[in-house]
């Protein structure tokens, strides 16, 4: 697998402005072993911090992610199913190190946790797993496009956004909290967390990929360019992400994100959101 580009800038802050560091989305991949995976932080919006010296609780959690598969990858002969279910303990270990407060005592709210794809080119497939908002596109040298992922998932949290960003500031906080609360739990969204019984709930996916097929692996704030904003299909994005660039695209994007005032007509809890793309070619 080689990576052709990459991309990742971070967005609007939840209540207005520019965020001044890298935001809360990472990545990482390795090409000899075959794998990508972007990783996309959720947004704080608990009523207390859980890491000490950090940009944010969400930048931290993709930096812990980020760095739990790059240092215990899935072995090459194991199953995604299986790694994962390996995975998700090592992370809640791993944010219990650096936690300032026990996790036991922590609002449910504050529990940090993130959307991610992940893929992984073995033996002339695509295999794929994600859990949230996250989307992959395949494209094959034939041009059979596949989506990875759960691509209703964005326009789901558009619908969301409609009704929400219609409230106080004050009634919006308390929704997004009451939200995250119940994330990881029979009530609620399935995210990677620190929960390991989340591991039940990744969609895993599996398509042909021969050598010369492409990859366009993004997280939700790259995908608005499909949902909401309808600028591409997911076959023209990949088109266009090999033919223009990613960075051409994300001038676009953020072209479009220019306005605070369309928030509530869009439905966007961020007039931009973190965005992050990765292109690669089998």
């Amino acid at each position: 697998m080689k990576l052709l580009d990459s991309i990742s800038f971070p967005g609007s802050k939840l209540g207005g402005g520019i965020k001044t560091g890298t935001g809360d989305d990472r990545y990482a991949f390795d090409e000899a072993a075959g794998w990508a995976c972007v990783i996309d932080g959720a947004t704080d919006v608990g009523p207390v911090r859980i890491f000490k010296a950090a940009e944010s609780d969400a930048a931290r959690y993709a930096e812990i992610f980020a760095a739990e598969i790059v240092a215990g990858p899935a072995d090459p002969r194991e199953i995604p199913q299986a790694w994962f279910a390996r995975l998700l303990p090592r992370l809640r270990k791993a944010v219990e190190r650096e936690a300032k407060i026990p996790l036991k005592d922590a609002p449910l709210a504050s529990y940090p946790t993130a959307a991610a794809t992940w893929v992984r080119a073995k033996n002339g497939k695509l295999e794929g797993a994600t859990l949230g908002d996250s989307i992959a596109i395949l494209r094959t040298p034939a041009c059979e496009v596949t989506v990875f992922g759960e691509a209703s998932k964005p326009a789901d949290e558009q619908k969301r956004a409609l009704t929400v960003m219609a409230m106080t500031p004050e009634d919006r906080l308390k929704w997004l909290r009451d939200v995250r609360a119940i994330h990881n739990t029979p009530n609620g969204y399935w995210v990677f967390g620190v929960q390991p019984e989340a591991a039940a709930h990744i969609v895993y996916q599996t398509a042909d990929a021969p050598a010369g097929a492409q990859v366009l692996v993004m997280t939700d704030g790259f995908y608005r360019l499909v949902s909401p904003y309808g600028r591409y299909s997911d076959a023209q994005l990949i088109d266009a992400a090999v033919s223009r660039g990613l960075a051409e695209l994300m001038r676009e994007l953020r072209s479009m994100e220019a306005s605070p005032e369309d928030d509530a007509k869009i439905g966007r809890f961020k007039t931009s959101d973190d965005a992050t793309a990765l292109l690669l070619e089998i």
